[in-house]
């Protein structure tokens, strides 16, 4: 089962580890209740960009492996390359420094605000959750926030929209994938079901759905920094409940590009030291390779030679 954690209760860090050693996903809450407000805001905004034309949500189109931003209308993103495009829409944006101006929608003069007003509560949320990480990996305090404070983080809304329409095969509003980075936050805005992780067995369990929660779980980056001591789980959404709409916001926490990841534990290495950067390139060339048939099972995947996060 995936652990609901209260983020300020007592043996928190040993939950943590417990959950993080062995499922790779937890359900935090507690954590961000005084912003409650803030995401209802923001949510209302979102939906309101969601219901404009297509031809005007376009004008916002995603921009592709270089940047990340933007919006990508329903099948246009593939979490697994080799199967249909997903059953959804996203937009995505950045810090200020990296979004550009052409993909805030004009047309609604509260959304730039609040989504940067919500970025900027993800961020602290996360500082928060990498603040627990050094404790229970036993680093200096402060050592995993300076590492990320200069991240690529990317911030996702999501809409799953009611699907009548035919569901092809092997076809999921996301496919199965694991995160690339270093921990992702997902933030539900619904009781709709459909997230499900794959067990150390094999086996996919649902994530249960808790009001005012946060979902955490760990990336590809994190579990090799840990020496494998962390995991980073596949999941996916089913393509169930299609009579409904679904929202989930994801928050992909990544460390600065120059940032060493290399074995943190006492325990024997199990991979050299890598970059930030260099670990995305050295990914991006395993993607497609006969080692591998074509296909190395990441959430940053779309197309050959392309960085992508889902959305």
């Amino acid at each position: 089962m995936v652990p609901v954690i209260n983020f300020r209760g007592k043996n928190v860090e040993k939950q943590m580890y417990d959950a993080y050693t062995t499922v790779g996903f937890a359900v935090f809450t507690n954590v961000f209740n005084s912003f409650i407000v803030e995401f209802e805001d923001w949510f209302q905004v979102a939906k309101e960009f969601f219901d404009l034309p297509l031809e005007v949500r376009r004008k916002y189109q995603y921009s592709g492996v270089k940047e990340n931003i933007g919006y990508s209308w329903l099948e246009e993103g593939q979490a697994h390359p080799q199967r249909p495009g997903d059953l959804k829409e996203s937009y995505n944006w950045v810090s200020p420094d990296r979004m550009q101006e052409k993909y805030w929608p004009t047309e609604l003069p509260e959304f730039r605000p609040l989504a940067e007003q919500i970025l900027r509560v993800c961020q602290l949320n996360t500082y928060e959750f990498l603040y627990k990480f050094e404790s229970i990996l036993k680093q200096p305090h402060g050592t995993f926030v300076e590492n990320h404070v200069d991240g690529s983080a990317t911030m996702s809304m999501i809409k799953y929209p009611v699907w009548e329409g035919e569901v092809k095969e092997d076809q999921m509003r996301v496919n199965e994938h694991s995160d690339f980075g270093s921990i992702t936050l997902l933030h539900r805005f619904d009781d709709v079901p459909g997230l499900e992780i794959q067990s150390l067995d094999g086996e996919w369990i649902d994530v249960p759905v808790v009001e005012n929660s946060i979902v955490v779980n760990i990336a590809d980056m994190f579990q090799r920094w840990t020496n494998d001591t962390l995991r980073s789980a596949k999941h996916r959404v089913r393509a169930t409940h299609l009579d409904k709409e679904r929202w989930s916001m994801p928050y992909f926490v990544d460390p600065g590009r120059d940032v060493m990841i290399k074995n943190l534990t006492d325990q024997p290495s199990k991979y050299e030291p890598i970059s930030g950067y260099e670990y995305l390139k050295w990914r991006l060339a395993q993607m497609y390779s006969p080692e591998t048939d074509g296909y190395v099972e990441s959430d940053n995947i779309k197309s050959e030679g392309e960085y992508h996060l889902p959305s």
